[in-house]
């Protein structure tokens, strides 16, 4: 399966069932919230209703005490009985099909048509008046009695039914937080998952590829690379070593024929001793085919390890920059998720001992902890692929046959990033620290894979210096990159390494082709040469190297900014007309 279908595959199904579960709870526990708000909003209005009607009731006695014993007639009793009605038919909208609001109706109209005979008998006050209108008092205060306790008896059974609810909704946000640790749980586990079996694989196979990248750009033909990822990665490591055996066989074919004309020209040597300028114009032919020949293996070479790494490139930067880019909306999400919980652990401060447990067991506080520091770290690990991939990208430019302008610095990073393996330290040798001291440079006319081969060509051979000297020699290996500008027309590259140096002899024949002072099978002596060509005739530079026994090595590379403009002096110089 395709690396991109895997990433696709596993986040989506990730997203839809953390999408449906996060859904799912969210219409639940507002489904359960809104019916126990209604609820406790409806009991309420009972309670105010009630408390409302005992304070009818008071006003209707108190009314008719007034009509009654002080002849009042401006009382608003029947108001309060129409009140009290209003209130009671409230009420019983709020509590339907209840016992005691019907008790209460009938003690109401009871007390009703106490007080209407009440009023209707008259207002003199006579001994015997007076002995009955004690006793209907009485059983007006015995009504009025009634009703409040059955009121009381409403209230207090409304009150057991808001503290039920109020259970309920407990209950509801116990399970709803429970819920929430869940699905964090599951968000660890899923990257967990993801990046032991896609992105630590993925970092691994990438890494062998550099590895063969180096080895093949430092002229290491037999080098194979062995990945087992059943997936593009894999494809490209067959094809990979599907190339390098073909350039070990086009480069040995080469090679071959390289050593049957030198053995023909020996023989013409001898049979034709007395033809000495055919013999040195033979010998000029010869060196140029030769020269020819090394061109054209170093350009198959680096063309196609530039095709290979564009390969390379392309096919890893969609799946990383998927992963990159969700890794900054799941840090969101799981933000959100622990606020969530932390907002649920201050407003339920003592939770049940199911959850104690439940929190005792999973860790919580070691995964609010620890999950942030996963994250950085595959995004660390992604930004670093995605650095690597801009790194091959900008040095697989070999096969551009177009002049355009650069910035230099790139592909110096470029080079020295594709070199890392080499560079860096490993448990039997220590490392190669590299000093950059880098000017303001404008963008420079160049054909810049040339340029990058160039660079790679000579940081390569410092490396390969200092490698020989690392087991016998106690200072630390260094290389220094300086870039500067002068005269506002010409970048000026430096690059120095503080080896053992060479001597006027060696200097001498640095940059003939075949010329090499590393053993049999280490190197073809084309580098420096094939780097010459690339600077002085293509680029119109210069390149010079100031070295002393035992004193380090300097190469200096000067590239004019504007290709265009040397080419028209030159050509006016030698007087040809554009």
């Amino acid at each position: 399966m395709k690396i991109f279908t895997k990433f696709i595959t596993s986040s989506v199904c990730f997203a839809g069932f953390i999408a449906i579960v996060v859904v799912g709870t969210s219409f639940w526990r507002n489904q359960v919230s809104e019916t126990a708000n209604l609820k406790l909003e409806k009991s309420g209005r009972a309670i105010e209703a009630a408390l409302k009607l005992e304070i009818d009731l008071k006003n209707e006695i108190d009314a008719l005490k007034d009509d009654v014993l002080l002849d009042n007639k401006k009382s608003n009793l029947e108001k309060y009985q129409n009140q009290f009605l209003a209130d009671l038919y409230r009420l019983e909208t709020l509590i339907p099909n209840t016992k005691e609001i019907a008790q209460i109706r009938r003690s109401h109209s009871f007390l009703v048509s106490l007080s209407e005979e009440m009023r209707n008998h008259g207002h003199v006050l006579s001994d015997a008046s007076l002995t009955d209108y004690q006793q209907d008092f009485r059983l007006i205060n015995a009504l009025a009695k009634d009703i409040n306790l059955l009121l009381n008896q409403l209230t207090d059974s409304t009150h057991k039914k808001i503290a039920v609810i109020e259970a309920d909704m407990d209950k509801t946000s116990h399970t709803s937080q429970l819920l929430s640790y869940a699905i964090v749980i599951t968000i660890l586990l899923v990257f967990i998952s993801q990046f032991f079996l896609i992105m630590l694989p993925l970092i691994h196979s990438l890494d062998k590829l550099q590895k063969g990248a180096s080895a093949i750009g430092a002229g290491k033909l037999d080098y194979r690379l062995n990945i087992c990822t059943k997936d593009e990665l894999e494809q490209l490591a067959d094809e990979f070593n599907c190339m390098a055996e073909k350039l070990t066989e086009s480069y040995t074919e080469i090679l071959e024929r390289s050593q049957e004309l030198t053995k023909l020209n020996y023989n013409l040597q001898h049979e034709i001793g007395d033809r000495t300028q055919a013999q040195a114009e033979l010998q000029k032919t010869l060196d140029e085919l030769k020269s020819t020949q090394a061109q054209l293996i170093q350009t198959e070479k680096m063309s196609s390890l530039g095709q290979m790494v564009a390969g390379v490139a392309h096919e890893i930067n969609n799946p990383v920059s998927f992963v990159y880019g969700n890794i900054n909306h799941v840090n969101e999400y799981i933000k959100d998720i622990l606020e969530l919980i932390e907002l649920y652990q201050q407003q339920f401060p003592n939770p049940g001992d199911e959850i104690e447990e439940k929190l005792d067991e999973m860790e919580l506080d070691f995964v609010k902890e620890d999950l942030p520091k996963i994250l950085i770290s595959m995004k660390m690990g992604a930004n670093r692929i995605r650095e690597i991939v801009l790194s091959l990208r900008n040095f697989s430019r070999l096969d551009e046959a177009d002049m355009k302008e650069v910035d230099i610095h790139e592909g110096i990073e470029s080079t020295l990033l594709i070199l890392q393996n080499r560079i860096k330290s490993k448990p039997n040798r220590i490392g190669i620290e590299v000093f950059k001291n880098y000017s303001q440079l404008p963008y420079i006319e160049c054909y810049p894979g040339q340029l990058n081969q160039a660079f790679m060509n000579i940081i390569n051979n410092a490396i390969d210096v200092l490698e020989e000297e690392r087991d016998i020699d106690t200072q630390t290996p260094q290389i220094h990159i300086h870039t500067e500008l002068i005269d506002n027309k010409t970048a000026v590259v430096r690059i120095i390494d503080n080896g053992k140096g060479m001597n006027q002899q060696v200097k001498n024949k640095l940059f003939d082709p075949f010329f090499t002072t590393k053993p049999v099978g280490k190197g073809t002596g084309l580098g420096l040469s094939i780097t010459y060509q690339i600077i002085v005739d293509k680029h119109q530079g210069q390149l010079h190297c100031v070295s002393e026994p035992g004193e380090g090595t300097e190469f200096i590379i000067q590239i004019p900014l504007h290709q265009r403009e040397k080419k028209e002096v030159r050509n006016e110089e030698l007087g040809i007309k554009s």
